[in-house]
Protein backbone atom coordinates (compact mmCIF):
# COMPACT_ATOMS: atom_id res chain seq x y z
CA UNK A 1 0.00 0.00 0.00
CA UNK A 2 1.84 3.30 -1.02
CA UNK A 3 0.18 6.77 -0.43
CA UNK A 4 -3.14 5.17 0.56
CA UNK A 5 -3.75 3.18 -2.65
CA UNK A 6 -3.42 -0.34 -2.88
CA UNK A 7 -2.65 -2.23 -6.41
CA UNK A 8 -5.23 -4.88 -7.68
CA UNK A 9 -3.08 -5.83 -11.38
CA UNK A 10 -2.14 -4.45 -14.53
CA UNK A 11 -3.86 -4.10 -17.89
CA UNK A 12 -1.72 -3.59 -21.19
CA UNK A 13 0.83 -2.96 -19.15
CA UNK A 14 -0.36 -0.33 -17.35
CA UNK A 15 -0.76 -0.68 -12.86
CA UNK A 16 -4.02 -0.56 -11.29
CA UNK A 17 -4.11 1.35 -7.96
CA UNK A 18 -7.39 1.54 -6.35
CA UNK A 19 -7.31 4.73 -3.23
CA UNK A 20 -8.95 4.02 0.04
CA UNK A 21 -11.45 7.06 -1.27
CA UNK A 22 -12.92 5.09 -4.06
CA UNK A 23 -14.31 2.61 -1.22
CA UNK A 24 -16.48 5.25 -0.01
CA UNK A 25 -17.85 5.98 -3.48
CA UNK A 26 -18.31 2.11 -4.01
CA UNK A 27 -20.41 2.20 -0.85
CA UNK A 28 -22.23 5.09 -2.28
CA UNK A 29 -22.67 3.81 -5.57
CA UNK A 30 -24.39 0.53 -3.89
CA UNK A 31 -26.62 2.01 -1.69
CA UNK A 32 -27.74 4.58 -4.24
CA UNK A 33 -28.51 1.27 -6.64
CA UNK A 34 -30.13 -0.42 -4.13
CA UNK A 35 -31.94 2.17 -3.20
CA UNK A 36 -33.35 2.89 -6.76
CA UNK A 37 -34.00 -0.75 -7.34
CA UNK A 38 -36.44 -0.53 -4.72
CA UNK A 39 -38.11 2.66 -5.95
CA UNK A 40 -40.72 3.17 -7.89
CA UNK A 41 -38.10 4.72 -10.68
CA UNK A 42 -36.55 1.15 -10.94
CA UNK A 43 -34.96 0.78 -14.33
CA UNK A 44 -36.25 -2.85 -13.51
CA UNK A 45 -39.97 -3.24 -13.31
CA UNK A 46 -40.31 -6.52 -12.00
CA UNK A 47 -40.21 -7.29 -7.98
CA UNK A 48 -36.36 -8.22 -6.79
CA UNK A 49 -35.58 -9.44 -3.17
CA UNK A 50 -33.90 -7.32 -0.85
CA UNK A 51 -31.08 -9.82 -1.49
CA UNK A 52 -31.06 -10.04 -5.60
CA UNK A 53 -30.91 -6.07 -5.34
CA UNK A 54 -27.52 -6.14 -3.51
CA UNK A 55 -26.33 -8.72 -6.20
CA UNK A 56 -27.49 -6.24 -8.83
CA UNK A 57 -26.48 -3.06 -7.39
CA UNK A 58 -23.25 -4.55 -6.99
CA UNK A 59 -22.47 -5.66 -10.26
CA UNK A 60 -23.91 -1.76 -11.77
CA UNK A 61 -21.20 -0.07 -9.18
CA UNK A 62 -18.16 -2.96 -10.46
CA UNK A 63 -19.14 -2.13 -14.13
CA UNK A 64 -19.57 1.49 -13.67
CA UNK A 65 -15.95 1.45 -12.17
CA UNK A 66 -14.79 -0.77 -15.19
CA UNK A 67 -15.58 1.99 -17.14
CA UNK A 68 -13.97 4.54 -15.15
CA UNK A 69 -11.15 2.13 -15.52
CA UNK A 70 -11.69 2.26 -19.56
CA UNK A 71 -11.89 6.37 -19.08
CA UNK A 72 -8.20 6.20 -17.37
CA UNK A 73 -6.98 4.16 -19.83
CA UNK A 74 -8.23 6.10 -22.95
CA UNK A 75 -5.83 8.61 -20.83
CA UNK A 76 -2.62 6.66 -20.61
CA UNK A 77 -3.15 5.00 -23.90
CA UNK A 78 -2.98 8.06 -25.76
CA UNK A 79 -0.27 9.94 -23.80
CA UNK A 80 1.54 6.95 -24.42
CA UNK A 81 1.08 7.68 -27.95
CA UNK A 82 2.73 10.88 -27.89
CA UNK A 83 5.40 10.01 -26.19
CA UNK A 84 4.81 10.18 -22.56
CA UNK A 85 4.87 7.67 -20.03
CA UNK A 86 2.45 5.78 -17.45
CA UNK A 87 3.05 3.57 -15.13
CA UNK A 88 -0.45 3.47 -13.42
CA UNK A 89 -3.91 4.33 -13.02
CA UNK A 90 -5.30 5.15 -9.30
CA UNK A 91 -9.15 4.92 -8.94
CA UNK A 92 -10.54 7.70 -6.22
CA UNK A 93 -13.16 9.07 -4.83
CA UNK A 94 -14.24 11.15 -7.95
CA UNK A 95 -13.01 8.31 -10.29
CA UNK A 96 -9.40 7.85 -11.49
CA UNK A 97 -6.54 9.73 -12.71
CA UNK A 98 -3.87 8.16 -15.37
CA UNK A 99 -0.52 9.20 -13.40
CA UNK A 100 1.75 10.52 -15.73
CA UNK A 101 5.22 10.89 -15.11
CA UNK A 102 5.82 14.18 -16.90
CA UNK A 103 3.93 16.77 -17.58
CA UNK A 104 2.40 17.13 -21.87
CA UNK A 105 5.30 18.76 -23.70
CA UNK A 106 2.89 21.44 -25.29
CA UNK A 107 -0.80 22.33 -25.05
CA UNK A 108 -1.33 20.41 -28.04
CA UNK A 109 -0.77 17.53 -26.75
CA UNK A 110 -2.76 18.34 -23.15
CA UNK A 111 -5.83 18.75 -25.12
CA UNK A 112 -5.46 15.33 -26.81
CA UNK A 113 -4.83 13.51 -23.50
CA UNK A 114 -7.62 15.37 -21.79
CA UNK A 115 -9.95 14.98 -24.38
CA UNK A 116 -9.48 11.11 -24.83
CA UNK A 117 -11.28 9.84 -21.26
CA UNK A 118 -14.87 11.75 -21.99
CA UNK A 119 -14.70 10.39 -25.23
CA UNK A 120 -13.92 6.97 -24.62
CA UNK A 121 -16.71 7.14 -21.85
CA UNK A 122 -19.39 8.63 -24.46
CA UNK A 123 -18.32 5.50 -26.46
CA UNK A 124 -19.28 3.39 -23.81
CA UNK A 125 -22.48 5.25 -23.16
CA UNK A 126 -23.30 5.08 -26.39
CA UNK A 127 -23.11 0.71 -26.36
CA UNK A 128 -25.07 0.58 -23.43
CA UNK A 129 -27.36 2.47 -24.74
CA UNK A 130 -27.35 0.29 -27.55
CA UNK A 131 -27.48 -3.03 -25.31
CA UNK A 132 -30.60 -1.51 -23.59
CA UNK A 133 -32.39 0.10 -26.66
CA UNK A 134 -31.85 -3.21 -28.04
CA UNK A 135 -33.14 -5.71 -25.02
CA UNK A 136 -36.23 -3.67 -24.21
CA UNK A 137 -38.01 -4.93 -27.01
CA UNK A 138 -38.02 -8.55 -25.66
CA UNK A 139 -41.24 -10.36 -23.60
CA UNK A 140 -38.55 -11.72 -21.58
CA UNK A 141 -38.42 -10.19 -18.14
CA UNK A 142 -35.01 -11.01 -17.48
CA UNK A 143 -33.81 -9.38 -20.71
CA UNK A 144 -35.84 -6.14 -19.90
CA UNK A 145 -34.27 -5.78 -17.13
CA UNK A 146 -30.71 -5.96 -18.21
CA UNK A 147 -32.19 -3.06 -20.54
CA UNK A 148 -33.11 -1.25 -17.92
CA UNK A 149 -29.10 -1.27 -16.63
CA UNK A 150 -27.99 -0.81 -19.80
CA UNK A 151 -30.31 2.49 -19.74
CA UNK A 152 -28.63 2.94 -16.00
CA UNK A 153 -25.16 2.27 -17.08
CA UNK A 154 -25.11 3.99 -20.27
CA UNK A 155 -26.34 7.78 -18.28
CA UNK A 156 -24.17 7.00 -15.80
CA UNK A 157 -21.19 6.64 -18.24
CA UNK A 158 -22.88 10.11 -20.18
CA UNK A 159 -22.42 11.76 -16.89
CA UNK A 160 -19.12 10.75 -16.33
CA UNK A 161 -17.84 12.59 -19.34
CA UNK A 162 -19.93 15.71 -19.03
CA UNK A 163 -18.68 16.00 -15.43
CA UNK A 164 -15.43 15.49 -16.39
CA UNK A 165 -15.48 17.82 -18.89
CA UNK A 166 -16.33 20.69 -16.55
CA UNK A 167 -13.73 23.29 -16.81
CA UNK A 168 -12.06 22.66 -13.22
CA UNK A 169 -8.55 21.06 -12.62
CA UNK A 170 -7.84 18.71 -12.44
CA UNK A 171 -10.61 17.76 -14.49
CA UNK A 172 -10.33 16.52 -17.61
CA UNK A 173 -12.27 19.96 -18.94
CA UNK A 174 -9.97 21.58 -16.42
CA UNK A 175 -6.67 20.61 -18.48
CA UNK A 176 -8.41 21.40 -21.46
CA UNK A 177 -9.05 24.86 -19.66
CA UNK A 178 -5.12 24.70 -18.94
CA UNK A 179 -3.83 23.91 -22.68
CA UNK A 180 -6.05 26.71 -23.99
CA UNK A 181 -4.28 29.20 -21.41
CA UNK A 182 -1.30 27.87 -22.04
CA UNK A 183 -1.44 28.16 -25.44
CA UNK A 184 -2.27 31.73 -25.25
CA UNK A 185 -0.05 32.76 -22.28
CA UNK A 186 3.00 30.44 -22.87
CA UNK A 187 3.16 30.57 -19.47
CA UNK A 188 2.73 26.39 -18.38
CA UNK A 189 2.37 27.54 -14.78
CA UNK A 190 0.45 30.53 -14.87
CA UNK A 191 -2.47 28.15 -17.32
CA UNK A 192 -2.31 25.78 -14.27
CA UNK A 193 -2.86 28.11 -11.74
CA UNK A 194 -5.88 29.68 -13.64
CA UNK A 195 -7.32 26.39 -14.35
CA UNK A 196 -6.67 25.75 -10.30
CA UNK A 197 -8.78 28.33 -9.25
CA UNK A 198 -11.48 27.45 -11.80
CA UNK A 199 -11.26 24.13 -10.16
CA UNK A 200 -11.55 24.78 -6.69
CA UNK A 201 -14.31 27.31 -7.80
CA UNK A 202 -16.65 24.75 -8.77
CA UNK A 203 -15.21 22.19 -5.22
CA UNK A 204 -16.86 24.84 -3.28
CA UNK A 205 -20.08 25.03 -5.28
CA UNK A 206 -20.29 21.44 -5.31
CA UNK A 207 -19.75 20.76 -1.36
CA UNK A 208 -22.18 23.74 -0.71
CA UNK A 209 -24.96 22.31 -3.09
CA UNK A 210 -24.23 18.62 -1.62
CA UNK A 211 -24.84 19.89 1.85
CA UNK A 212 -27.93 21.64 1.20
CA UNK A 213 -29.37 17.88 -0.31
CA UNK A 214 -28.26 16.61 2.88
CA UNK A 215 -29.90 19.08 4.49
CA UNK A 216 -33.26 18.59 1.90
CA UNK A 217 -33.16 14.99 2.09
CA UNK A 218 -34.58 11.81 4.26
CA UNK A 219 -34.85 8.66 4.26
CA UNK A 220 -37.28 8.09 1.84
CA UNK A 221 -36.28 10.51 -0.98
CA UNK A 222 -32.52 9.64 -1.25
CA UNK A 223 -31.39 12.97 -1.87
CA UNK A 224 -29.50 13.18 1.22
CA UNK A 225 -27.05 10.04 -0.32
CA UNK A 226 -26.47 12.33 -3.56
CA UNK A 227 -25.98 15.05 -1.48
CA UNK A 228 -23.46 13.24 0.52
CA UNK A 229 -21.73 12.30 -2.41
CA UNK A 230 -21.54 15.46 -3.92
CA UNK A 231 -19.97 16.64 -0.84
CA UNK A 232 -17.46 14.25 -0.84
CA UNK A 233 -16.35 14.57 -4.21
CA UNK A 234 -16.37 18.24 -3.67
CA UNK A 235 -13.84 18.26 -0.81
CA UNK A 236 -11.64 15.55 -2.48
CA UNK A 237 -11.67 17.28 -6.00
CA UNK A 238 -10.42 20.94 -4.18
CA UNK A 239 -7.66 18.88 -2.20
CA UNK A 240 -6.78 17.40 -5.92
CA UNK A 241 -6.58 20.71 -7.09
CA UNK A 242 -4.33 22.71 -5.13
CA UNK A 243 -1.89 19.64 -4.81
CA UNK A 244 -2.10 19.41 -8.15
CA UNK A 245 -1.06 23.20 -8.55
CA UNK A 246 1.74 22.69 -6.24
CA UNK A 247 3.14 19.51 -7.78
CA UNK A 248 3.26 21.17 -11.32
CA UNK A 249 5.09 24.55 -9.34
CA UNK A 250 7.70 22.72 -7.37
CA UNK A 251 8.48 20.67 -10.85
CA UNK A 252 9.10 23.84 -12.53
CA UNK A 253 11.49 25.00 -9.43
CA UNK A 254 13.28 22.20 -9.84
CA UNK A 255 13.81 22.55 -12.98
CA UNK A 256 17.38 22.26 -14.38
CA UNK A 257 18.68 20.97 -10.78
CA UNK A 258 20.01 17.98 -10.67
CA UNK A 259 20.18 15.36 -7.23
CA UNK A 260 24.24 15.80 -8.03
CA UNK A 261 23.57 20.14 -7.31
CA UNK A 262 22.27 19.35 -3.59
CA UNK A 263 23.52 15.93 -2.34
CA UNK A 264 25.76 15.45 0.87
CA UNK A 265 29.05 13.68 -0.09
CA UNK A 266 30.63 13.03 2.98
CA UNK A 267 28.10 10.80 5.10
CA UNK A 268 28.41 8.59 7.65
CA UNK A 269 27.72 5.28 6.83
CA UNK A 270 27.21 1.79 8.88
CA UNK A 271 28.33 -1.96 8.86
CA UNK A 272 25.68 -5.03 8.18
CA UNK A 273 26.96 -6.44 10.94
CA UNK A 274 26.73 -3.71 13.75
CA UNK A 275 24.31 -4.89 16.61
CA UNK A 276 21.57 -2.63 16.83
CA UNK A 277 22.84 -1.77 20.92
CA UNK A 278 26.38 -0.54 19.14
CA UNK A 279 24.56 1.60 16.43
CA UNK A 280 22.25 3.66 19.07
CA UNK A 281 25.17 3.98 21.55
CA UNK A 282 28.07 5.42 18.64
CA UNK A 283 25.14 6.79 15.93
CA UNK A 284 21.81 7.57 16.98
CA UNK A 285 22.20 9.15 20.49
CA UNK A 286 24.77 11.10 19.10
CA UNK A 287 21.83 12.88 17.29
CA UNK A 288 24.38 13.87 13.70
CA UNK A 289 21.67 11.36 11.81
CA UNK A 290 18.57 9.13 12.27
CA UNK A 291 19.00 7.54 8.76
CA UNK A 292 22.36 5.73 8.09
CA UNK A 293 23.13 4.26 4.75
CA UNK A 294 24.67 0.31 5.26
CA UNK A 295 27.29 -0.52 2.97
CA UNK A 296 30.32 -3.27 2.83
CA UNK A 297 33.60 -2.02 0.74
CA UNK A 298 31.77 0.97 -0.58
CA UNK A 299 28.56 -0.84 -1.67
CA UNK A 300 25.17 0.08 -0.69
CA UNK A 301 23.43 -2.92 0.46
CA UNK A 302 20.36 -1.36 2.26
CA UNK A 303 20.10 1.58 4.65
CA UNK A 304 18.45 1.68 8.66
CA UNK A 305 17.11 4.78 10.22
CA UNK A 306 15.74 5.07 13.91
CA UNK A 307 12.14 4.10 13.54
CA UNK A 308 13.66 0.27 12.54
CA UNK A 309 15.33 0.45 15.76
CA UNK A 310 12.30 1.45 17.96
CA UNK A 311 10.56 -1.65 16.67
CA UNK A 312 12.74 -4.08 18.44
CA UNK A 313 12.76 -4.94 21.82
CA UNK A 314 15.52 -3.09 23.66
CA UNK A 315 16.72 -6.37 25.52
CA UNK A 316 16.79 -8.02 22.08
CA UNK A 317 19.27 -4.61 20.52
CA UNK A 318 22.80 -6.85 21.62
CA UNK A 319 21.92 -9.87 20.02
CA UNK A 320 20.20 -8.05 16.80
CA UNK A 321 21.93 -6.98 14.05
CA UNK A 322 21.74 -4.00 11.62
CA UNK A 323 20.93 -7.20 8.56
CA UNK A 324 18.40 -8.31 10.31
CA UNK A 325 16.27 -5.00 10.34
CA UNK A 326 17.41 -2.23 7.65
CA UNK A 327 15.54 -1.75 4.29
CA UNK A 328 16.47 -3.71 1.13
CA UNK A 329 15.86 -4.97 -2.10
CA UNK A 330 12.62 -3.70 -3.47
CA UNK A 331 12.17 -1.66 -0.31
CA UNK A 332 15.38 0.33 -0.91
CA UNK A 333 14.88 3.30 -2.50
CA UNK A 334 17.82 5.00 -4.62
CA UNK A 335 18.20 7.72 -7.11
CA UNK A 336 21.41 8.18 -9.19
CA UNK A 337 23.41 11.91 -9.22
CA UNK A 338 22.56 12.52 -13.20
CA UNK A 339 18.73 12.47 -12.60
CA UNK A 340 16.77 15.53 -12.24
CA UNK A 341 16.01 16.76 -8.73
CA UNK A 342 12.06 16.44 -9.45
CA UNK A 343 13.00 12.94 -9.57
CA UNK A 344 14.18 12.97 -6.18
CA UNK A 345 10.91 15.10 -4.66
CA UNK A 346 8.77 11.71 -6.86
CA UNK A 347 10.79 9.36 -4.97
CA UNK A 348 10.37 10.61 -1.70
CA UNK A 349 6.62 11.10 -2.14
CA UNK A 350 6.36 7.29 -2.94
CA UNK A 351 9.41 5.88 -0.31
CA UNK A 352 8.06 8.09 2.85
CA UNK A 353 11.91 8.24 3.99
CA UNK A 354 13.93 10.94 5.24
CA UNK A 355 16.89 10.14 2.92
CA UNK A 356 17.63 8.45 -0.29
CA UNK A 357 21.18 7.16 -0.99
CA UNK A 358 22.64 8.22 -4.09
CA UNK A 359 24.32 5.64 -5.88
CA UNK A 360 26.76 5.38 -9.08
CA UNK A 361 24.40 5.06 -12.87
CA UNK A 362 26.88 1.97 -13.62
CA UNK A 363 26.28 -0.54 -11.14
CA UNK A 364 23.40 1.10 -8.92
CA UNK A 365 25.98 0.15 -6.14
CA UNK A 366 28.58 2.24 -5.30
CA UNK A 367 27.63 4.75 -2.30
CA UNK A 368 28.34 8.79 -3.68
CA UNK A 369 25.85 10.06 -0.93
CA UNK A 370 23.22 11.15 0.77
CA UNK A 371 19.91 12.91 -0.59
CA UNK A 372 18.12 14.44 2.42
CA UNK A 373 14.67 15.97 2.25
CA UNK A 374 16.09 18.92 4.33
CA UNK A 375 18.33 19.40 1.66
CA UNK A 376 15.30 19.17 -1.09
CA UNK A 377 13.62 21.80 0.70
CA UNK A 378 16.53 24.30 1.16
CA UNK A 379 17.78 23.80 -2.20
CA UNK A 380 13.69 24.52 -3.21
CA UNK A 381 13.54 27.52 -0.59
CA UNK A 382 16.71 29.17 -2.21
CA UNK A 383 15.26 28.53 -6.06
CA UNK A 384 11.85 30.33 -4.66
CA UNK A 385 13.96 33.29 -3.06
CA UNK A 386 16.03 33.85 -6.47
CA UNK A 387 12.76 33.30 -8.61
CA UNK A 388 11.27 36.47 -6.58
Amino acid sequence: MRGGAIPIGHILGVRILVHVSWFIVFALVLVFVQFLLGSRGSPITFPLSPGVRWVVAALVAGLFFGSVIVHELAHALVARRLGMKVSEITLFIFGGAANLEQEAPNPRSEALVAVAGPLSSLVLAGVFFTLGATASNARDEVIQGVAGLGFLLGGSNMLLALFNLIPGFPLDGGRLLRSLVWGVTKDFVRATRIATLVGRAFAYLLIAYGFLQVLNGDANNGLWINGLWLAFIGWFLNQAAETSYRRVAVEKLVEGITVDDVMERDVPAVGPNLTLDTLVDQHLLSGQASFYPVTMDGDLVGTIEIGQVSKVPRSDWPMTRVTDVMSRGEGLATITARQPLWDAVSRFEEAGVSAIPVVDSETGRRLLGLLTRDGVFRALRARAQLAA
